[in-house]
């Protein structure tokens, strides 16, 4: 086939893409989220939005010459679930022609001191990154939503957390994780899905109230939507303002202490006490913060109580 055959074929291509897929290209290009011609490593839980992106990423992979591989991950922590889950999976990449790497994690030993939740997530992301490298996947795509974001952004907002906590999940982490749906509300998903005819798997744990996270999505987004319908959409600018205004911040006030922080031959970090002392509060707690957070192995933002 010639070169402009091909490029023809690929404008047929993407008329008959769904417009669902149209809208997440726009995302991924004013995101820079990923380029043409490159590895993605899906993690693909078996839910809707995970089901969503496999099958959205798959039809763009042609027109950007796109290398698509899966991840999923099984924590054993819904027993014959768990294990119906991961052959879902299996069975929908086997149809797809998608290469397809599994692990088993165990959560429960490894959740000594945190959440079961907060483990499982550590370690999800461990996994899914040791897997990209030996694959040599260049992104590791996750399907978190516009939906998914609102509901991070409250929770935070819950624990009183400052401009870094109310700025969410970010659209690309550490120039690896990338979430192509992350202007994309749940109910399009589920529409898309609906149109395709393509099924998925329930997560039991989604509908009990114990967690916090689906007491905000079964309560407190639902009554904020009818006071303010376009709340989610809101709630999601919110976010991207925070993380623009956190991020200039942040590098204001390292360029004000650079010279009042000292390299320690240990490795650590001695910060002059008097200037500290009259530093405006807000500087104080931003200096501590990002120091913090450099020794965090996890590179998490510390909480204001610590």
């Amino acid at each position: 086939m010639t070169v402009a055959a091909a490029e023809a074929a690929a404008r047929i291509g993407r008329r008959a893409w769904p417009a669902l897929l149209h809208r997440i290209v726009k995302t991924i290009r004013a995101r820079a989220l990923f380029e043409p011609g490159q590895h993605l490593l899906i993690a693909l839980s078996g839910g809707s939005d995970s089901v969503a992106l496999l099958s959205l990423l798959h039809r763009l992979r042609t027109a950007w010459r796109l290398t698509v591989s899966a991840v999923h991950i099984n924590y054993g922590l819904r027993g014959n679930e768990s294990d119906g889950d991961q052959e879902f999976v299996e069975a929908l990449c086997k149809r797809l022609e998608i290469p397809l790497y599994t692990t088993r994690l165990d959560v429960k030993t490894r959740a000594r001191g945190t959440s079961l939740q907060a483990t499982a997530r550590d370690l999800r992301y461990s996994a899914m990154a040791d897997i990209a490298r030996r694959c040599g996947a260049d992104r590791i795509a996750v399907g978190h939503s516009a939906d998914d974001q609102a509901e991070t952004v409250l929770l935070w907002m819950l624990r009183g957390a400052g401009l870094s906590g109310l700025s969410g999940m970010p659209a690309c982490r550490d120039g690896i994780i990338v979430r192509p749906l992350y202007e994309t509300r749940r109910t399009e998903i589920l529409a898309y899905l609906q149109s395709e005819g393509l099924s998925f798997r329930r997560d039991s744990s989604n509908d009990k109230p114990v967690y916090l996270r689906n007491r905000v999505r079964q309560e407190v987004v639902p009554a904020l939507q009818r006071v303010a319908p376009s709340a989610v959409k809101a709630l999601c600018r919110l976010a991207d303002i925070c993380r623009e205004e956190n991020g200039y911040l942040d590098e204001q006030v390292a360029a004000l202490c650079a010279a009042r922080i000292e390299q320690l031959p240990d490795g650590g970090r001695a910060i002059d006490r008097e200037f500290l002392r009259q530093a405006p509060l807000a500087v104080q707690r931003r200096l501590i913060q990002g120091l913090l957070r450099r020794w965090s192995p996890l590179d998490r933002p510390p909480s204001l109580r610590t």
